[in-house]
């Protein structure tokens, strides 16, 4: 497996950015059999989003991510993303939706040409912020994956928060996300509008589109249960307009639960390992 770390222009955010991209080799080990094979001979993609807090090297840092994938023979790019962004058009900030769903996959797609364009050979999922981002970006651009992961998150616009004197230090920076990325004073404001998945489902149903798979991951004991849980009963509801699954297990919002998740949605996905 080949780990490329990129520093390169984007021009929808207007700055330099990185990404980590990881590529099957052609060689044939106990480890690998090489690039899966699919039917327009390129490699399929799983587009990995980080959650908030993170950068684009947390996935290959703290989880099993290069064995699980490296033995299904799949490549995976992982983009870096403002904490605060929640993968919006932030309404003070930038446009990380847009860079997301349109400019990053064209131009690592440019960088690494054997990367698969077809659906059903392209992936995207993401832990917490990054499980929301995967939905969301996918519900925008349903034509383009064939399937979605959702761990240990939900609809932020249902999300309760406690006063922000309770809360630890990591949970204080969420405070400000609904005013600087959804240009509301708080989570729940952001209902109806085109940071909240349920209206984001509603209106592909309504424009005819075909709505990818969604598998949704989360734990037991994680504090973020509550917006998973609702989150899964809507899509449960709507199921009849696309594939839908929900796995609960003993677990906490942290990386030992997302490293479960992974080959687990990539078994699901039908890219079991090779080996």
């Amino acid at each position: 497996m080949a780990l490329f770390k990129i520093s390169y222009y984007s021009n929808a955010l207007g700055l330099n950015t990185s990404a980590t991209v990881s590529i099957p080799q052609k060689i044939d080990t106990f480890l690998t059999k090489g690039p899966r094979k699919t039917s327009d001979g390129r490699i399929p993609v799983l587009w990995l989003l980080h959650g908030m807090g993170d950068d684009c090297t947390g996935w290959q840092r703290y989880t099993n991510l290069e064995k699980y994938t490296e033995a299904r023979g799949i490549a995976v790019a992982v983009p870096e993303v403002s904490s605060l962004c929640f993968y919006a058009n932030m309404k003070k900030g930038l446009p990380y939706l847009d860079f997301i769903a349109d400019e990053f996959p064209a131009t690592i797609r440019d960088f690494f040409p054997q990367l698969s364009e077809k659906p059903e050979y392209n992936m995207i999922a993401g832990c917490s912020m990054g499980g929301y981002g995967a939905i969301k970006v996918a519900l925008n651009h349903t034509e383009c994956f064939g399937a979605v992961g959702c761990f240990s998150s939900g609809n932020f616009c249902e999300l309760e928060l406690p006063p922000i004197e309770m809360a630890p230090l990591f949970m204080k920076p969420i405070y400000t996300v609904p005013e600087v990325a959804f240009g509301v004073p708080e989570f729940k404001d952001s209902a109806g509008t085109e940071d909240d998945l349920y209206y984001l489902f509603d209106k592909a149903v309504k424009a005819g589109k075909k709505i990818p798979r969604i598998i949704q991951y989360d734990g037991n004991q994680d504090w973020l249960m509550y917006a998973s849980d609702k989150l899964a009963a809507f899509l449960k509801n709507n199921s009849k307009h696309g594939d839908f699954s929900y796995e609960k297990w003993d677990g906490e919002h942290n990386w030992q639960f997302w490293d479960q998740c992974l080959p687990k949605f990539l078994d699901a996905c039908g890219f079991d390992s090779l080996l």
